[in-house]
């Protein structure tokens, strides 16, 4: 059976709430229809309200009966947790990962990361090919349940906006960060290539971490 026109307006809906979110464009605390993302996005309400769905599973919006969906705020202990979560999925990837690899998923992996280097002024695109690299990491180890587990954590890391890469400098080091796992699959070295993602993981994370601490702060000093 093919995939319905309904399924791709709906998975270029999910894409396009994702960025919208990503981008500032739709705040936590406002509340939104299905109807002003239909209008939005230039599509009807049955695959807007498709992506809103998924959305919701995810974590990233809230929906509120007569009131719409507002995007969520996500607190400091929940993002202690995804990562920590992120962390044991994907030292568990690589680990299998190592033991399976091959020449081609070495050049694809690659590819990813060629192109991730030279989409290094274009954020959108860069933070994209950041999550098609790791999931591609599990698919190519034939973990497709992982897959879809940390494509849902990833998901919520949207609510963080583009703050975790918004100096060049942690581009750089993302990109460096994710030739240093390569390099150990390549080697099939397991103890390194979960040091590794471990490093990069926790990089992230007190990047992700640090405006949400002081915000908490802020908020216990009231």
């Amino acid at each position: 059976m093919g995939v319905s026109r309904v399924d791709t307006l709906a998975s270029q809906a999910y894409q396009g709430i994702r960025l919208a979110i990503l981008h500032a464009q739709l705040m936590p605390d406002a509340f939104y229809s299905e109807n002003s993302v239909a209008h939005m996005l230039g599509i009807s309400r049955t695959p807007a309200r498709e992506a809103l769905r998924q959305l919701e599973a995810e974590g990233l919006i809230e929906v509120l009966p007569q009131r719409g969906f507002r995007v969520r705020r996500i607190s400091p202990a929940e993002l202690v947790e995804l990562n920590s979560l992120r962390e044991l999925l994907e030292t568990y990837v690589v680990r299998t990962l190592s033991e399976v690899i091959d020449e081609r998923a070495v050049r694809l992996l690659r590819h990813i990361l060629e192109r991730q280097e030279q989409a290094a002024d274009d954020v959108t695109e860069f933070i994209s090919l950041d999550e098609e690299f790791h999931l591609s990491m599990a698919r190519l180890a034939g973990l497709l349940r992982t897959a879809r587990i940390v494509a849902s954590l990833r998901g919520v890391l949207w609510l963080m906006g583009t703050r975790c890469v918004d100096r060049a400098s942690r581009r750089e080091d993302v990109v460096a960060e994710h030739h240093a796992i390569l390099a150990a699959l390549e080697r099939r070295d397991a103890r390194a290539a979960e040091a590794a993602v471990s490093h990069h993981i926790r990089a992230t994370a007190e990047i992700a971490l640090a405006p949400l601490a002081v915000v908490h702060q802020g908020h216990h000093g009231l």
